[in-house]
């Protein structure tokens, strides 16, 4: 990797340049194409995070959709270490933007309940709630939207979730998937 590489990347994620060079030896070693697909995620993602894989396997195929930014079907270096240094260390605004491209599971922009209950369903997976019978996932994405949706248009732009979730530390708490 170039010194203009790893400038670039200290200036994106905030990591040092030692830092940088550990993480790419480590993701290069582990995969020498340079990127991961969805199935090579699956397993390298869970190594990144605290939680049980079981906790984190629904919820990774949405968090893959989010880190691959440029939508080829592949988390490169670049992307991957984007993506990690905001989720983990980012600021509330900057992670809750990750969290909205999980749940814009048809990339147009917009969410609407349909994407929304998906990624709860996997959020409920990933915080062990198991009374889903008190709280279902579907009446949960209900209420969401009805509260997102301001201008009762049947979808959520990325500023009406940040907005909403940014003053909402319930909902927050449920929602986003980079705590």
């Amino acid at each position: 990797m170039s010194e203009r590489d790893i400038a670039f990347l200290c200036s994106q994620t905030g990591f040092t340049p030692d830092e940088i060079t550990r993480w790419h030896k480590k993701f290069f070693h582990d995969n020498p194409d340079g990127r991961l697909d969805r199935n090579e995620f699956r397993k390298f993602y869970p190594l990144l995070r605290n939680e049980t894989p079981e906790r984190l396997s629904d919820i990774c195929d949405h968090i893959f959709r989010a880190f691959d930014v440029d939508g080829n079907g592949y988390v490169e270096f670049g992307e991957f270490l984007l993506g990690f240094a905001i989720s983990s260390r980012g600021d509330l605004r900057s992670r809750l933007n990750y969290a909205f491209e999980c749940y814009d599971i048809d990339s147009n922009g917009y969410l609407t309940e349909d994407e929304i209950e998906p990624v709860i369903r996997a959020m409920y997976t990933l915080l062990g709630i198991k009374h889903v019978e008190d709280y279902p996932p579907e009446k949960f994405a209900k209420d969401l939207m009805q509260k997102l949706d301001v201008s009762h248009n049947g979808r959520v732009t990325k500023d009406e979730f940040i907005h909403f979730l940014m003053k909402d530390g319930l909902y927050r708490n449920t929602v986003n998937p980079f705590q």
